[in-house]
């Protein structure tokens, strides 16, 4: 037979259930601007009942309930949206790494021309063109104004190549930078995420669910995630495993790490500190990063070089069949210095010498001092004759198409980013859906569980009159 004083359980334990209900409330009230935080739910329970059915004894209506329990408190996750944000960050990254840096390098190559003030490679071609063609035309192509602008016009064209390839390089070694800095952000990610795995492990083998500290944690694999592509699974203890390519970086309570190591280039590869093997990352921010730092950047660092090595060669080439002034006409003169790369270029001496320079420049095929025709065939050399890509397009067009090239790859960027940009921001959405505190129905909550506490209150007060009638009441008959 139940117990007279079982009302007395049944209504504590509904006190305890409904007081730890308020609690989870006000833990989610607390947190509602917490980054990262997921609502938390107590899960309640029917008691087990006060008897169990057998063989021996009388049948009754039915079993006698004992209350309510707590069976846990439950941390809304959905676990696939939780991967696809993590797969998704990782893109977005990847794209945020390669779109900043492609504007940069649109920046660096200072297209279209009016974003430096008409300063750019393009500009500065132009321009020695127009005053190549001019002293090809003039009715003096003796005269030293004309050719003094010719000479104006080169130099500009040197300093404006040399000013680029310097910018392209200051961009690489910032990229190399940046690279330097996110790797050691994954090691601290990554100890981080090892130190919280060993304080989960100890709570879970205690038969406790540690929240907070699942969602600290998670915080942090977010952010791992944007940065490089990982693998996470989870072991019976709910440590993470987390993996870059098949490649162990936290396991259990231990982290991995890795290091920048510098090449004979001057930049930073990134391999494992264990064993000094190459990381292989696939996506993320670091993956953009070394793209742009080796693949992108280092391309237009490259045509840079093979467009102004052809220009010097093959102009300085033209240039020395033709005749400049004096008696007898100068010949055999270069223009530019010889064996000039984009870091480099720079006019010969002879044509910068303040007494001579001028009449070193060839503008005639013949020696005479009214003959303007090979000016005309430098200038030619430039826009027209086909001297690159295996002799298919000319120095202009070849330039052209690298800034067409970097306009296509960063508008491809730009978008890409937007895209993934919202993809993630609708992932989020559908997280916070899930994991999100709403105040109003945690305001609901409170009163409902209040009320429930309340009830409980005044059933544990009926019974306590009920056993003080009992006890003290009855009995007493001629006392």
């Amino acid at each position: 037979m139940r117990s007279t004083f079982g009302g007395i359980e049944t209504s504590l334990r509904a006190l305890r259930a409904q007081q730890l209900a308020l609690e989870v409330t006000g833990h989610n009230i607390s947190n509602a601007n917490t980054p990262g935080y997921s609502r938390q739910v107590a899960d309640m329970s029917a008691s087990d009942p006060y008897t169990v059915p057998t063989m021996n004894r009388l049948l009754v209506s039915g079993q006698i309930g004992t209350g309510v329990e707590v069976t846990q408190l439950r941390r809304m996750r959905d676990l696939f949206i939780d991967r696809r944000v993590q797969y998704e960050s990782a893109a977005l990254g990847y794209w945020d790494a390669k779109q900043r840096n492609y504007n940069q390098l649109e920046v660096t190559m200072a297209e279209p021309a009016e974003l430096e003030g008409g300063a750019s490679i393009s500009a500065q071609l132009t321009e020695f063109w127009n005053a190549l063609q001019e002293l090809g035309n003039s009715n003096r192509p003796d005269n030293p104004t004309v050719r003094s602008v010719v000479r104006e016009r080169a130099n500009n064209l040197c300093a404006t190549i040399r000013s680029t390839y310097n910018q392209l390089k200051t961009l690489q070694q910032d990229l190399n930078t940046e690279i330097d800095i996110r790797v050691g952000r994954i090691n601290t990610l990554a100890q981080q995420i090892a130190e919280l795995n060993g304080e989960i492990a100890k709570v879970v083998a205690n038969g406790d669910q540690p929240n907070d500290l699942f969602d600290k944690r998670e915080v942090l694999v977010t952010e791992l995630a944007k940065l490089t592509k990982i693998s996470v699974q989870s072991d019976d203890l709910y440590r993470y495993n987390i993996n870059i390519s098949g490649s162990i970086l936290v396991s259990q309570d231990k982290a991995f790490a890795m290091e920048t190591k510098m090449n004979e280039d001057g930049l930073y590869d990134v391999v494992w500190a264990n064993n000094q093997q190459t990381v292989n990352f696939t996506s993320g921010e670091v993956q953009g990063l070394l793209e742009m730092r080796d693949v992108e950047t280092q391309f237009y660092i490259d045509s840079l070089n093979k467009f102004t090595e052809t220009l010097v060669e093959e102009f300085n080439a033209l240039h020395r069949s033709g005749y400049g002034l004096g008696t007898p006409p100068e010949t055999d003169n270069l223009f530019f210095a010889e064996g000039s790369n984009a870091a480099t270029i720079t006019l010969d001496a002879g044509i910068l010498d303040p007494d001579h320079g001028l009449n070193r420049i060839a503008a005639s095929t013949n020696g005479e001092p009214g003959n303007g025709e090979n000016a005309l065939e430098l200038a030619d050399l430039i826009r027209n004759k086909p001297l690159m890509n295996d002799g298919t397009i000319s120095l202009t067009d070849y330039y052209g198409s690298l800034i067409a090239k970097l306009g296509i790859d960063a508008e491809k960027a730009n978008v890409t980013f937007e895209n993934k940009e919202i993809m993630v921001e609708h992932l989020y959405n559908l997280q916070e859906s899930v994991a999100g505190v709403s105040l109003d129905e945690e305001m609901a909550n409170m009163i409902k569980f209040q009320n429930s506490y309340h009830a409980a209150a005044r059933l544990l007060t009926a019974v306590d009159q009920i056993l003080d009638k009992l006890i003290n009441g009855t009995g007493l008959v001629g006392l």
